[in-house]
C-alpha cells in the first residue's frame, strides 16, 4: 500500500456517514433558504487518527508531478475537519494557487521562497504580447499550470473512486480561477488601471477576451469534475451554482467604473454557471451593484469586516436573497467597534 492509499484508508474507516448526511441536509436548507436564523453548524467529531497526517509544504505539493504530495496536503485538510466540530463540507482540490488562468495565458510562474511556504505569484507579460494574444482569440487550456490541474484532478478523482465513503462525501472543489478583473490584472500588472483611462476600447476587448478563457477553462474542469446540477462547494461551504467567483481587484474601482466595464462579464459567468462572488478589501461601495447580476447571484462572501460598513453590505444582500458565507459573528461590527445587526434572522454562517 503506498502512502496516500495508507491515509486514504484510514478515512475511509472513520468517516461517519450519518453524520455527513446531516451535515448536508443543514447546508441545502441554508442554500434554499429554509434556515432562520445565524446558519453555524456543528459537527459531531469522530476519533482522532492513529496515523498522523503529514504537513506538506506548499512548493512540494506543486512540484510533485506524481500528485500524491498535493492529495496528501489536502487530505489532512478532511481529517482536521472531520475531528473538530466544524461543521464545514470535507473537499480537496487541486491547490495551485491563484496563477492557473494568468499562466495559461502566457504568464510565468514564480514560486515563493520555501520558507515563506505560501502559494505562487505570476509575473505579468509584455502589452505587446498582450494585445497579440487578444487579436488571436483562442488558448490552449493545458498550456501553463492548466495541464497540472486538470491531471491532479483526474488522480484526485481516481483515489477517491477507490473508497465509496470518500468518494459520496469528500468533494472535489474547482481550483482557483479568480475572476475576470483579477487575471487581467495579473496578466497586465499595475499599469492596466491607467489603461481604463487611456484605451478604454481595448481594456473593454481585452476583459472579454478573458471572460472566454476563464469559460473555456472552467468548462475543461468541469467535464473532468462533473459538478452537481444544483449545489456545488468551495472552502467548505455548500451553495448553489458551480462557481465561486473573485472580484479581489474591484476595490480599486468606483461603482460607475465596476457598471461600465466587469459587470457585464460577472454577470455573463454567474448566468452561465451559477455561483457565489468573493472579495477581499473594501467591498461596500460597490456591492449594491452586485444585484444586477440576476440569474446565478446566490451568495456573498467578504473578507475583511473591519474594513467595510457591514450593515450596509448585509442590507445589499440579504435583502435581495442573497446567502453571506463566513462572516463570524464577533466580526459584525462598524469601523467604530460596536456591534450592528442584533436581529438573529440573518442567513449568515
Amino acid at each position: 500500500m503506498s502512502k496516500v492509499n495508507m491515509f486514504l484508508e484510514d478515512l475511509e474507516n472513520r468517516l461517519n456517514e450519518g453524520e455527513e448526511e446531516r451535515i448536508l441536509k443543514l447546508w441545502r436548507d441554508f442554500a434554499d433558504g429554509r434556515s432562520a436564523g445565524i446558519f453555524n453548524p456543528v459537527r459531531n467529531p469522530v476519533l482522532k487518527s492513529k496515523l498522523e497526517f503529514p504537513i506538506v509544504s506548499v512548493n512540494e505539493a506543486i512540484l510533485d508531478g506524481s500528485f500524491e504530495s498535493m492529495l496528501l496536503s489536502q487530505l489532512k485538510g478532511v481529517n482536521d475537519l472531520i475531528t473538530s466540530t466544524s461543521g464545514n463540507i470535507p473537499m480537496i482540490r487541486a491547490n495551485y494557487g491563484s496563477t492557473i488562468i494568468p499562466t495559461i495565458l502566457g504568464c510565468e510562474l514564480i514560486l515563493m521562497d520555501d520558507k515563506h511556504n505560501t502559494l505562487p505569484g505570476a509575473m505579468h507579460i509584455e502589452a505587446s504580447r498582450i494585445r497579440k494574444i487578444v487579436s488571436e482569440g483562442s488558448i490552449d487550456v493545458y498550456a501553463g499550470q492548466g495541464r497540472s490541474v486538470f491531471e491532479c484532478s483526474k488522480y484526485f478523482l481516481d483515489k477517491l473512486g477507490e473508497h465509496p465513503k470518500l468518494n459520496k462525501y469528500i468533494r472535489i472543489y474547482h481550483p482557483d480561477f479568480q475572476g475576470v478583473l483579477d487575471i487581467a490584472e495579473v496578466l497586465y500588472g499595475s499599469e492596466i488601471f491607467l489603461v481604463f483611462y487611456d484605451e478604454p476600447k481595448f481594456i473593454k476587448e481585452f476583459l472579454t477576451f478573458i471572460t472566454y478563457a476563464y469559460k473555456e477553462t472552467a468548462n475543461e474542469y468541469f467535464r473532468i469534475v462533473k459538478p452537481d446540477e444544483h449545489y456545488n462547494c468551495h472552502y467548505g461551504w455548500l451553495h448553489k451554482g458551480k462557481l465561486r467567483l473573485s472580484l479581489d481587484s474591484c476595490v480599486n474601482f468606483s461603482v460607475e467604473q465596476y457598471e461600465e466595464f466587469i459587470l457585464e462579464h460577472d454577470k455573463e459567468l454567474l448566468n452561465t454557471y451559477g455561483g457565489i462572488i468573493h472579495s477581499c478589501g473594501k467591498v461596500d461601495h460597490f456591492v449594491s451593484s452586485l444585484n444586477k447580476i440576476g440569474k446565478g447571484y446566490h451568495g456573498f462572501n467578504f473578507s475583511q469586516p473591519h474594513l467595510n460598513n457591514v450593515e450596509k453590505i448585509l442590507d445589499a444582500a440579504l435583502g435581495n436573497d442573497i446567502n453571506i458565507y463566513n462572516l463570524g459573528i464577533k466580526e459584525i461590527i462598524t469601523n467604530k467597534n460596536h456591534l450592528i445587526h442584533k436581529d438573529p434572522f440573518f442567513k449568515m454562517f
